[in-house]
């Protein structure tokens, strides 16, 4: 295994902080939680054949229950068809997963929403059938309800040894920086408004709306380092600002990122309107839990958790859908009309075969690290903490809505793996213990704030061994051959791997045109198109 500087000396701080600091500090507990990483690598192995007892009956099966799943099945829910989702971990929501111990409700995954862009209708559809857009303007633009939008949607930034409002502190910045940072706003400021000789967007959200213009394009064949670099870019504030937003949306290192998608970072969210001049943020305790919550409440059945997927055949008029029941470690077998597969690619081209395996793409993928720090201390009112030049990207506060505040909350750290050779990082991960990411995350935030590791009385640690598709250089190449959802005649493929692009709006807009497609397939009317 090879990593790099930051790597290096991020591992000397684990080992320096869990001899020197967490035995001095017993009141401190916590577990690692969450992914059932080698329960997955069973599909790997031979496994038992199944039961032989006469398979289940269902309408449509769906494989994943993260957003585009959940998405998916509510969709054909409105087509008149049942769901019956399938789910491996013993949670559901996947990165939009969430926790319910503790002083408040907090995110393990996707911890806010931005405001949809009028490009995003099912996320629209989505969120005015929650009564959280609750109606519409005269130029036909959102109005959602105030009590949602993030109190203090400004982060603030440890930067040189204080605390500044806002992840660009102008005033400690010298006249170079300021330069450069101005200057980069610029270049968005134009993109943002750029359209392409099709008449649309060069960037905009879902990225089957963007332009295929090659103007814009073209940047995806050279990564966002590269482009800088061109561009003359030199000072070390600009990079670390703009591999924040890679890091945070991609889970990838400037050099590791399409310069497409790191310009589609900043320059695809547009809308504005009075009531969003104060706040772009849509943020509930649980983060997007709460949307998936929400979903769950919409399906026609429960869904089923610790079911590996092993195949989806067709058979007959229909498919065959065989998975272990981990409880009782048996095989099952589901006759279903129809199947959508809500799971990245590198999963999928293990259940289905021939053909259907050759139309899924297999992309890279960020691990990630999420912990959630139990504490106790007075109250702030901060939603978002970032540090410089911090190997993590900084924390939210769950309970930073509540009014009043709290003196309890929970703090939610994150921290993207974005260097090159991502496998290496995700065995080097499951290699440590959870003393070792715990101590890790309180030496990272203990830079800014010293006294966190009195603070905190409880520190969770989850690990995502494939957090996100990676869009490194050339990941639009291929969008094309994964626009068509169906990769088999009643087999839908409907997740971000299609895209490349993990965000809440890409996973709904997946969903949906899976559930469409294959209604359509199964002839059943669906209705106007919600995409």
């Amino acid at each position: 295994m090879t990593f790099g500087r930051r790597d290096l000396l991020a591992s000397l701080a684990v080992g320096w902080f869990a001899d020197q600091v967490l035995p001095d500090h017993p009141h401190i507990t916590g577990a690692l939680v969450g992914a059932s990483h080698r329960v997955g690598h069973r599909l790997r192995l031979p496994l038992p054949s199944p039961d032989g007892e006469p398979p289940e009956r269902a309408e449509v099966v769906v494989v994943g229950s993260g957003v585009s799943g959940l998405t998916a099945a509510w969709r054909l829910r409105e087509a008149g068809l049942s769901a019956r989702v399938l789910e491996l971990e013993p949670f559901l929501g996947g990165t939009s997963t969430w926790g319910e111990e503790g002083a408040v409700m907090h995110p393990w995954g996707a911890h806010y929403l931005p405001v949809p862009e009028p490009e995003a209708r099912p996320v629209a559809r989505l969120l005015e059938a929650l009564g959280v857009i609750t109606g519409w303007d005269a130029g036909g633009r959102p109005i959602f309800r105030d009590e949602l939008l993030c109190h203090a949607p400004e982060e603030r930034l440890f930067f040189r040894g204080a605390w500044h409002g806002g992840l660009l502190p102008w005033d400690r910045l010298d006249t170079g920086e300021r330069a450069e940072v101005s200057r980069f706003i610029a270049q968005v400021g134009e993109l943002q408004n750029a359209l392409g000789n099709d008449g649309r967007r060069g960037f905009t959200i879902p990225l089957s709306q963007a332009s295929r213009d090659p103007r814009f394009t073209d940047l995806d064949r050279t990564s966002m380092a590269a482009w800088l670099d061109g561009e003359g870019y030199r000072s070390r504030f600009l990079r670390w600002f703009v591999e924040y937003g890679t890091r945070d949306d991609f889970g990838a290192d400037l050099s590791e990122c399409s310069a497409w998608a790191g310009l589609h970072y900043f320059a695809a969210r547009t809308l504005e309107t009075e009531q969003l001049s104060g706040s772009r943020y849509l943020v509930w305790p649980e983060g997007n839990g709460w949307l998936v919550r929400q979903l769950l409440a919409r399906l026609t059945e429960p869904p089923r958790s610790g079911a590996l997927v092993l195949s989806v055949q067709a058979e007959g008029d229909g498919v065959m859908v065989r998975y272990l029941d981990l409880a009782s470690d048996r095989v099952r077998r589901i006759a279903a009309r129809g199947a959508i597969l809500a799971v990245p690619g590198f999963v999928a081209t293990r259940l289905v075969s021939g053909s259907a395996a050759q139309r899924l793409l297999r992309r890279e993928s960020s691990p990630w690290l999420v912990a959630n720090l139990h504490v106790a201390r007075p109250p702030g009112e901060t939603w978002d903490s970032v540090l410089y030049d911090s190997p993590g990207l900084g924390y939210v506060d769950a309970g930073h809505q509540g009014s009043p505040l709290e003196t309890r909350t929970v703090l939610t750290y994150f921290r993207a793996y974005g260097a090159a050779e991502p496998a290496a990082t995700r065995a080097m991960l499951l290699e440590r213990s959870w003393a070792d990411h715990a101590s890790a995350a309180l030496a990272d935030l203990g830079q800014a704030d010293p006294r966190l590791v009195d603070d905190t009385r409880r520190i969770d640690v989850m690990l995502w061994g494939h957090a996100m598709p990676r869009p490194t250089p050339g990941f639009l190449a291929v969008r094309d051959q994964a626009d068509q959802p169906m990769i088999d005649a009643r087999v839908a493929w409907g997740h971000v791997d299609q895209t490349g692009y993990a965000i809440f709006e890409e996973a709904t807009d997946r969903g949906v045109r899976a559930a469409e497609a294959l209604a359509e397939a199964l002839g059943v009317r669906s209705g106007e198109s919600w995409v």
